[in-house]
C-alpha cells in the first residue's frame, strides 16, 4: 500500500489485506502503538449484529451481543524504548484477545516466540535496499507520487518473482550439497522459475474494461460504523 502514514491509508491497507485473504482470520497481529490500528482492526474483523440479516428465530438465539469480535484474532503492540537513538527495551501490550490465546499462538509459532514487528521491518529494509527512492536522507527520494508508486510495485514484483532468496533454496543433493534456488513466488507455487527483469517489464497488462472502482473507505466511515462500539468501550469501567 503506497500512501502517507495516516488513518485513511491504514483503512485501505487492512481492507485490501482482508479482501486478498478472503476474510481469513489471522491468529496474531502485531504493530507499533499507532492508535488508529486498534479501531481499524475492530472494523475489519468485527461484525455488527444488524449486518447479519438474522431471522427473528436466529436473532432470539443470538448470544454474541450487538458487536462481535472473533476470539480467533489476537492483537498486540510493541513499544520501543530508545536512549541515544538506540533501542534499550521493548514493552509488549495485549490489546485484543486473551493472554491464553496469545501465549498459545507464540508457543505454536515456528518463527518467533515473542510479540514483535521484526518481520515487516526486515521486509521494509529489503525494499529500501532495492528501491533507492525509499532511502532516508538521500537525494534519490521521490519527488512525484506516481513515479514513486510505479517504482514500489516494480520492486514488489521483482521481490516475489525475480529474486532468489537464500533461505528458500531447496537441497536437491546431499553430497556434495547442491541446491535449487527459489523465489518467493516459486516457494508459494505461483511460478516454476525465476523471472528476468526483462520479462517483468514486457509482461502485458490488460486493465479491466468498464469496471468502476468503489470509492475507498475512509477512517471517518470506520468511526461512523463503530460509533456505538467505541462509546461503549470508553464508558466501560477500568
Amino acid at each position: 500500500m503506497v500512501g502517507r502514514r495516516d488513518a485513511d491509508t491504514v483503512v485501505q491497507l487492512f481492507t485490501d489485506f482482508y479482501e486478498r485473504t478472503d476474510g481469513y482470520l489471522p491468529e496474531l497481529i502485531c504493530t507499533d502503538e499507532y492508535a488508529v490500528y486498534e479501531t481499524v482492526i475492530l472494523d475489519t474483523y468485527g461484525v455488527c449484529k444488524h449486518e447479519l440479516e438474522l431471522t427473528p428465530e436466529e436473532e432470539a438465539e443470538f448470544s454474541l451481543g450487538d458487536f462481535h469480535f472473533p476470539e480467533e484474532v489476537t492483537y498486540a503492540t510493541v513499544h520501543k524504548h530508545k536512549e541515544g537513538g538506540r533501542v534499550v527495551a521493548v514493552t509488549e501490550r495485549l490489546v485484543l484477545g486473551s493472554e491464553e490465546r496469545l501465549e498459545g499462538t507464540l508457543e505454536d509459532s515456528e518463527r518467533s516466540r515473542s510479540v514483535n514487528t521484526s518481520f515487516v521491518e526486515r521486509y521494509h529494509g529489503t525494499h529500501r535496499h532495492f528501491n533507492a527512492r525509499k532511502k532516508r536522507k538521500a537525494y534519490t527520494f521521490s519527488k512525484e507520487l506516481g513515479l514513486h508508486e510505479a517504482a514500489v510495485w516494480l520492486v514488489v514484483l521483482w521481490y516475489n518473482f525475480g529474486w532468489c532468496v537464500r533461505t528458500l533454496r531447496e537441497k536437491v543433493q546431499q553430497d556434495p550439497p547442491r541446491y535449487r534456488q527459489r523465489t518467493p513466488a516459486m516457494a508459494a507455487g505461483l511460478a516454476d522459475r525465476a523471472w528476468a527483469m526483462e520479462e517483468l517489464l514486457r509482461y502485458p497488462l490488460y486493465p479491466p474494461v468498464n469496471l468502476r472502482p468503489k470509492p475507498p473507505r475512509t477512517y471517518q466511515d470506520v468511526l461512523e460504523r463503530l460509533k456505538g462500539v467505541i462509546d461503549a468501550a470508553q464508558d466501560a469501567p477500568a
